[in-house]
């Protein structure tokens, strides 16, 4: 919520803030005149800030900043299928650029299950929803920082009983992709999907103490609680095990990917909103 429903905004004149702080002129009047309207800008700023809160379920890890600064990386690499709680300071001054980095699994070859009889290309999906009114939409900006297997690797035999014939291409990240100054103009709008064409996947199981069941990405063995992909020990929150579609489900935000909701495997998200005027 705005803080400044809490503020009582108190117009002082800073001839009244010399009086009362600085009486004897001790400081001059200049550097008292600056130090005055450095105050008094900060109650301003103060007034506008806002505590912003949101949800984001990325299939299958996203990382997520705010105005160039990191908010939250979801510790869950593969599977279950998590949505994670976030919360983050925003002082009140345009632009608000919301940038995201979704990873749909995949090994070298563009597949997953690869220790399995039936290696297959994952599919990826974004969907988020802010306290402020943000949520995903075709409004959104989207760049695919890596895609694969090629369609030249398929040409060339590339297939889930051959796959060192597969290739998966890696464009990069832009420089500075996340920042608030950073022109996505030239990106493609994210492409809409349905949620049965994206899918909530496995659902979360919260214990009381650890998320629940991590499996493999490469053999689909169950690896327990609180466990990476290796099977090696990570924490992991309650809010960060939370069930995507309790809490998306209804919240009348997108799901967002590419045009290729299988090849594409890296996605790099902004929402930009310029001024008021662009706000939810």
């Amino acid at each position: 919520a705005r803080t400044s429903r809490t503020f009582f905004i108190i117009q002082l004149s800073c001839n009244l803030f010399e009086n009362l702080f600085d009486p004897r002129n001790e400081m001059k009047d200049t550097a008292s005149q600056a130090l005055c309207t450095t105050l008094i800008i900060s109650v301003l700023v103060a007034a506008g800030a806002e505590t912003i809160t949101g949800t984001i379920y990325c299939d299958n890890q996203f990382t997520f900043w705010f105005n160039g600064v990191q908010v939250k990386e979801d510790p869950i690499s593969f599977t279950p299928h998590n949505a994670v709680k976030v919360s983050f300071e925003w002082d009140g001054t345009f632009p608000k650029t919301y940038a995201i980095s979704c990873q749909d699994f995949a090994t070298s070859s563009g597949f997953e299950y690869t220790e399995t009889s039936g290696p297959q290309l994952g599919d990826g999906a974004l969907i988020a929803s802010f306290s402020d009114g943000v949520k995903t939409s075709t409004s959104w900006k989207a760049y695919v920082s890596t895609t694969g297997p090629t369609q030249a690797s398929l040409d060339s035999g590339c297939s889930a009983s051959a796959l060192d014939k597969c290739v998966v291409q890696d464009n990069g990240d832009p420089a500075n992709w996340n920042s608030r100054t950073f022109d996505s103009s030239a990106w493609a709008s994210a492409t809409s999907y349905t949620a049965g064409e994206a899918g909530w996947g496995r659902k979360p199981d919260w214990d009381g103490s650890k998320c629940c069941t991590m499996t493999s990405p490469l053999t689909r063995q169950d690896l327990g609680c609180n466990v990476d992909s290796s099977g090696a020990s990570i924490p992991v929150s309650e809010d960060e095990c939370q069930d995507p579609k309790a809490l998306l489900g209804d919240s009348g935000a997108t799901f967002l990917w590419t045009s290729d909701l299988k090849k594409d495997n890296r996605v790099l998200f902004r929402m930009d909103i310029a001024d008021a005027s662009g706000a939810p």
